[in-house]
């Protein structure tokens, strides 16, 4: 796969997890990588690996249980798996900055927004108490919170969900990163606050030129905010391509069944009789301390052969940077020809 000029590249990422029940693989041999001023999209049910992968390249797994246990991370061609924990103290919120799932849990609840923002300026830029405040309510401007400099010395719950999550925003875009992992940025908000911060979100990346990783599991999101997509499934990525392309031209049954659970408003409205019901993947997603032999989806598909049951299918480019693990995807892709 090109990866011509990537500022950040996965390969072979391998992550487990050391459990009285056994060992979780909970990113087995994922590969990725991300160009300057690109959007990727990372998209999968809950528990396919999304959140860990990306933990994984700021090294914030926890150990114990945690390991990343093969693969490499390269961050402008440096191994971040090489670097000493106070070179990667370096890397974390200066090049590479992340927007958690929860900004509740993120925020410390004893420090003002103001503080927590300026303490990562000070950390990595050097500045003094003042001037690290002048920036975080400068940034707090950025991201349209209202009055910033009073913002700045009210506490979390004291915030709204939506401005909570935009002072994550200030936080991670603090000191001008490189890359922005965004994992699920818009849950937990109504859908107002939602498009707000997505807005936001593309503001910045136009101003400030940042590469992001977008981690979610809507593909209303991803398809208008990617430029690549890369699906994941128990752990492995099953399908990368162009946003367009992923969306036109599926080839593998899972992103298939993901894209038939996206409500279809044309649909409904042509529907007079009775509400269209929505595609579901029928099954759950296999443990993945116990997987089984072959394609991890094939119990759940139902294009699924002995072959698919017995031997994994390897990840192939089918069309122009268009890549699919799946036996059947030639068929599939021919199919929407």
């Amino acid at each position: 796969m090109s990866s011509t000029a990537a500022l950040l590249e996965v390969d072979d990422l391998h992550t487990q997890f050391f459990t009285p029940s056994g060992v979780v693989r909970a990113v087995d041999g994922v590969s990725y990588h991300l160009k300057p001023g690109e959007t990727l999209g990372v998209v999968g049910e809950s528990g396919c690996g999304k959140s860990v992968t990306a933990l994984s390249i700021l090294r914030l797994v926890a150990s114990p249980p945690g390991r990343i246990t093969g693969g490499a991370i390269r961050f402008e061609g440096r191994d971040l798996l090489d670097l000493s924990e106070h070179e990667m103290e370096a890397i974390r919120g200066n090049h590479i900055s992340m927007i958690f799932q929860e900004p509740m849990t993120s925020l410390n609840p004893l420090y003002t927004a103001g503080h927590q923002i300026a303490e990562a300026i000070a950390l990595h830029q050097g500045l003094s108490r003042k001037d690290a405040m002048d920036g975080a309510i400068e940034m707090l401007r950025r991201v349209s919170i209202p009055e910033p400099e009073r913002r700045a010395h009210a506490y979390p719950h004291q915030l709204s969900g939506g401005m909570r999550q935009r002072v994550m925003i200030a936080m991670a875009l603090s000191c001008n990163p490189k890359v922005l992992i965004a994992d699920e940025p818009t849950t937990a908000l109504d859908v107002t606050i939602q498009a707000q911060i997505l807005e936001l979100m593309r503001e910045l990346r136009e101003r400030l030129g940042t590469a992001m990783i977008l981690i979610t599991h809507d593909l209303g999101v991803v398809a208008e905010n990617a430029d690549r997509v890369v699906v994941m499934y128990a752990g492995r990525k099953v399908e990368e391509a162009a946003v367009d392309e992923l969306f036109d031209h599926p080839g593998h049954p899972y992103t298939v069944g993901l894209l038939g659970s996206i409500p279809q408003l044309d649909a409904a409205a042509l529907a007079k009789t009775k509400r269209p019901r929505l595609t579901e993947i029928k099954g759950m997603v296999p443990s993945l301390a116990r997987l089984p032999p072959g394609c991890t989806f094939a119990a759940r598909c139902g294009f699924a052969t002995d072959q698919c049951r017995t031997t994994y299918p390897p990840l192939e480019m089918h069309r122009a940077e268009h890549w699919v693990a799946c036996w059947h995807a030639d068929a599939m892709l021919g199919a929407q020809a």
